[in-house]
């Protein structure tokens, strides 16, 4: 089959592609919105792009910033039986979405219809909801279209966003495959979203990094050792003080105090359960 791939950089975008590259599949083009060229040669910005990796394949490179009429011409110079998109926020126009012989496809990282948006990672580790990657149709409407397959995954303790991403991009792949065989046999199992249970996050805020400590404490954990990677302090208040913690080093679910306690710059903080073991910057009282 050949195929229309739309991402951008990043582990959820990527491991596809390769996946893609190693099958009996054609990649007839990349799309990307504004890759970094310079006296046409590509340029990652990162270690590693989608833009760069279908260079480096001789793929053919579709700007997505460019105008539409430029971008349907391109399309046009090659055969597309189906496009899958992976990690592209933006909005995809009818006429693109609608030349794929096959239709248009999107992998997001959640099980959908719950936690639409463009951070569903985040969300769910804060809300320890079970995680998970959907292949959905591609509508007007973001994450909202129907779902062709997906799958729960199960994490390790205190993983990384990075090793999450891995996670998920793997289990997103194999499910892409089988939506590959599905629809090129006519076969694809189409499930409509249920708007009542749908919901949808935006990108998280300064505020949204405060830790209830009347939560879990290997939630806490989790969540911390999962969100890193944004570059916020995490606020917890006790006894009328506030502490802005850095990063989760540890915790015990069998072990309870009364208050918090410093060592050096590691602080014990007493959650419903247990007590989190992390390092701090600062404390301010309230």
């Amino acid at each position: 089959m050949n195929i229309f791939y739309i991402g951008s950089s990043g582990a959820l975008s990527l491991v596809p592609f390769k996946k893609l590259l190693s099958s009996n599949h054609s990649i007839t083009a990349v799309g990307v919105f504004n890759p970094v060229v310079m006296d046409e040669k590509v340029f990652a910005l990162e270690n590693e792009s989608l833009a760069l990796a279908a260079n480096l394949h001789n793929i053919l490179l579709i700007d997505l910033s460019q105008p539409l009429d430029i971008i349907l011409q391109q399309c046009k110079k090659c055969s597309i039986d189906i496009i899958l998109m992976s990690c592209f926020s933006k909005r995809l126009p009818d006429e693109l979405i609608n030349i794929g012989h096959h239709g248009c496809f999107n992998m997001h990282p959640s099980l959908l219809p719950r936690y639409r948006g463009p951070e569903p990672i985040f969300w769910q580790m804060k809300q320890a909801s079970g995680l998970g990657v959907s292949w959905h149709q591609v509508e007007y409407d973001f994450d909202a279209g129907d779902i062709v397959n997906q799958q729960t995954v199960t994490l390790c303790e205190g993983a990384t966003y990075t090793e999450i991403n891995m996670q998920l991009a793997e289990t997103g792949a194999k499910l892409m495959m089988k939506l590959l065989a599905d629809a090129s046999e006519g076969r694809l199992n189409k499930m409509g979203q249920d708007p009542g249970v749908a919901s949808y996050y935006s990108y998280p805020q300064q505020q949204d990094f405060v830790l209830d400590l009347e939560c879990s404490v290997q939630q806490a954990y989790n969540f911390v050792r999962a969100t890193q990677v944004f570059g916020f302090s995490y606020r917890c208040q006790h006894n009328n003080q506030s502490y802005f913690l850095k990063q989760a080093l540890n915790y015990d679910n069998k072990t309870s105090l009364k208050a918090v306690e410093v060592h050096g710059n590691g602080l014990y903080i007493p959650f419903n359960d247990g007590v989190l073991m992390a390092t701090y910057t600062d404390k301010i009282p309230v």
